[in-house]
């Protein structure tokens, strides 16, 4: 049975908060500088403040982002006041309260932002064992990356992209097509691999490039 964006958004942030439980306030992730404790003061304050969201892309306000992730994190080095952080963000109700009043907004805005700093975490200790993803949040993975990956990466490949899904639908897609006397850079593997290759995990990923 298929989930409803509600129930697909809340099952990642579950394996959000489940995952930062299980870890200590110092542990390592897959971005640099970052801490656990980091992570979760930027998961925190991206669901609680517009300007500080705004300033995660970077312009005006980056700074200011990068100084509040830094000055929060600080106070999460203490382990309780990890745990009371996490408890907030748990039960945060989003902007515009939408994590019940638009869950579908809530799941195009976090699916891929759980995903990703989730296995920023696993994938930073050896001693973790990799998730095993549920296939209905593969699928919105691929959705997304079928409607966003030209945007978001594609002058990162000029000469060409191609997207290879095997086991989903579509099986394949071109990102970019490439230049005449070029060939296309293919990325294949699960859904969820590819996304995290083109957000800069790449020794992170398990899937293939040709």
């Amino acid at each position: 049975m298929s989930l409803t964006s509600a129930e697909l958004i809340a099952y990642e942030r579950a394996e959000m908060v489940r995952v930062l439980r299980e870890s200590d306030p110092s542990a390592p992730t897959l971005c640099e500088g970052w801490e656990a404790r980091h992570m979760l003061a930027h998961l925190l304050l991206r669901e609680s403040s517009v300007s500080y969201a705004a300033g995660v892309v970077g312009g005006p306000l980056g700074a200011r982002t990068d100084r509040l992730t830094d000055e929060l994190a600080e106070k999460l080095a203490n382990r309780s006041e990890y745990d009371a952080a996490l408890a907030q963000f748990a039960s945060l109700p989003g902007h515009l309260k939408m994590r019940s009043r638009k869950p579908a907004a809530d799941a195009a805005m976090n699916t891929i932002e759980y995903f990703v700093h989730c296995e920023d975490v696993v994938r930073a200790d050896s001693a973790r064992k990799p998730r095993v993803e549920r296939r209905e949040v593969q699928e919105k993975i691929w959705a997304d990356l079928i409607k966003r990956a030209r945007i978001m990466f594609g002058r990162s490949f000029k000469n060409g992209l191609i997207l290879e899904a095997p086991g989903y639908s579509p099986v394949a897609v071109t990102v970019v097509a490439p230049p005449a006397g070029h060939v296309a850079t293919v990325l294949s593997g699960e859904p969820g691999e590819l996304l995290l290759y083109l957000f800069g995990r790449e020794e992170a990923a398990q899937m293939k490039v040709s």
